[in-house]
């Protein structure tokens, strides 16, 4: 296995030194030493080395991962494990996959019975799913490349035959499914008592912050009461959580990053912050376990003073039950889970037009490359905008602007113009397969420059001419629909190329590219509304 020396941890190296080592028993003096090292900075909580039970405390994910060494009938392989786990944090690998990495060597030495029968760790691997078999693979030619045994070859060529798990784009709740619960989500707050929301404010905050801002879960949790910055001149901002990795060692580092948010924002947070003050609730963190608490039949003890992330996928899961589900009874809405707002966010961010750089660094992306994976939504995103949007025009209701994205607190829709019938359309103006109900006075000087797209269009052709007229709305929506994947494939060439992304107009053009594109997609709604109408929508 290969060992970095980390600086931070033992403060006498200027650089990293990759040695490749190998567990020997007469070498218990070098494990002793970086655990101790560990024990002393907080990363390992035991009274030694030989303890059957170390705790390994996560205060990223509010949790203390608790690893128990119970292999005792395979001492020899117990003690390696222990070493093993020890450089494996040193450098800076989590405690929750320190956790993870031991149970599936304890289970794969148990099964094995200490590696001597290789034919069921075979099984094994063939029984797990394919992600989980991939990981268990790594998992034991890494221990394997450090502690060698007589059935190294034999383990190492299992390992090999196990397939590449391949990453793919994370598969995110149908945006119907989405924008039903953001529609839920904004009539529950705005039309019900505050005894009935109070439980679920933090789901709201969350749905507000995260879906405009792409946060980790563990991020957003993360959050101060200080977050809000009044400044003289207006401005409102809010100071988000950044977790910052030190490579090749376990020290994690949290910064604030401040980012300006809107008023309406402000006072929402502003609002559940003065609500804690009235209940006698006084934490650091803007969601604190006692807040959490209040609504537990039977409060749990919990070693972290603010809510984690299983209490929030708790609390997110209780919502739908209770309310989603409960209130509003809808039963079959695909789940979102509380790392999709982010993806969410930077689709949001993708369709707006922002550059690679302004995504990666709002994302906390190290690797420019990383958004790749998001923007195979955005087609998907934008199809089924257009489609929900033509539904909501179709029932006389009609998105007024997305300056902050598709989904969200601030996602608004109103009623725009009246139903006609037969003798209203005798005072219109004849235009192409139906009537403009543009004042005689105005027309055409406030005509766009096709019908099919405008407002004041009613689709209304004559018999003879109804099949004429109906072939003619489904070429234009063929059309934008051509426009908005060319934009799209733009889009993502321009956000994926780094010559492309550095040229001095690449931002212009990534804003000009949006505007169109939604232009684009509000344009197809209202065409593909009128074909819905006609019941002609394909």
């Amino acid at each position: 296995m290969e060992l970095k020396i980390s600086q931070d941890l033992f403060s006498h190296a200027n650089v990293s030194v990759v040695e490749q080592i190998y567990y020997d028993e007469s070498e218990t003096e070098r494990y002793l030493s970086t655990f101790l090292a560990l024990k002393e900075n907080g990363y390992i909580i035991a009274e030694s080395f030989n303890d059957r039970t170390w705790i390994m405390p996560c205060p990223i994910k509010a949790n203390d991962f608790r690893l128990a060494f119970d292999i005792e009938l395979f001492e020899e392989l117990n003690q390696a494990i222990k070493a093993f786990i020890t450089f494996r944090r040193s450098t800076g690998v989590s405690p929750h996959k320190c956790y993870d990495e031991l149970q599936l060597l304890k289970k794969t030495i148990r099964v094995s019975n200490g590696f001597k029968k290789t034919d069921r760790l075979k099984q094994t691997m063939l029984s797990m799913s394919e992600p989980r078999s991939y990981n268990l693979s790594n998992v034991l030619k890494n221990f394997i490349s450090f502690f060698p045994c007589d059935q190294e070859n034999q383990i190492l060529s299992i390992c090999n035959t196990v397939p590449f798990s391949k990453s793919s784009s994370r598969d995110l709740p149908h945006f119907n499914d989405v924008l039903a619960f953001n529609d839920i989500l904004n009539d529950f707050f705005q039309t019900k008592p505050i005894e009935q929301t109070l439980k679920f404010v933090p789901i709201m905050i969350w749905w507000l912050v995260s879906n405009i801002i792409p946060m980790r879960p563990t991020e957003f949790l993360l959050m101060k009461m200080n977050c809000l910055e009044p400044r003289p001149d207006g401005t409102i901002w809010l100071k988000v959580p950044r977790i910052k990795d030190h490579n090749d060692t376990p020290k994690k580092e949290i910064h604030y990053d401040l980012i300006q948010i809107d008023r309406q924002t402000y006072q929402i947070i502003s609002s559940y912050k003065f609500k804690l003050e009235e209940l006698g609730i006084e934490d650091e963190y803007l969601f604190p376990r006692d807040f959490y608490q209040m609504f537990r039949k039977r409060p749990k003890s919990q070693a972290f003073n603010r809510m984690t992330l299983y209490n929030f996928d708790f609390l997110l899961l209780e919502f739908y039950t209770e309310v989603i589900e409960g209130i509003y009874s809808e039963n079959n809405l695909e789940r979102i889970k509380p790392g999709d707002t982010r993806h969410f966010a930077i689709i949001n961010m993708f369709l707006q037009g922002f550059n690679m750089l302004s995504i990666a660094r709002m994302a906390g992306h190290d690797v420019i490359a990383t958004q790749e994976n998001y923007y195979s939504h955005a087609e998907h995103f934008s199809q089924s905008y257009v489609y929900i949007l033509a539904q909501h025009i179709l029932e006389e209701k009609i998105s007024n602007e997305i300056p902050e994205g598709f989904i969200g607190w601030r996602r608004d829709v109103y009623n725009r113009g009246k139903i006609y019938n037969d003798k209203d359309a005798s005072k219109m103006l004849k235009v192409d397969y139906g009537f403009c109900k543009e004042k005689i006075e105005i027309f055409p000087n406030s005509c766009v420059e096709d019908c099919r797209m405008c407002n004041n269009y009613i689709f209304k052709p004559d018999i003879d001419k109804y099949e004429q007229g109906i072939q003619w709305l489904q070429d234009f929506s063929t059309f934008l629909n051509q426009r908005m994947n060319e934009i799209l494939l733009i889009m993502r060439e321009q956000c994926s190329s780094s010559l492309l992304s550095k040229h001095p107009g690449s931002e212009e053009l990534l804003k000009t590219n949006s505007k169109n594109l939604v232009k684009y997609m509000n344009q197809k709604a209202m065409v593909d509304s009128r074909l819905m109408e006609e019941d002609r929508y394909d």
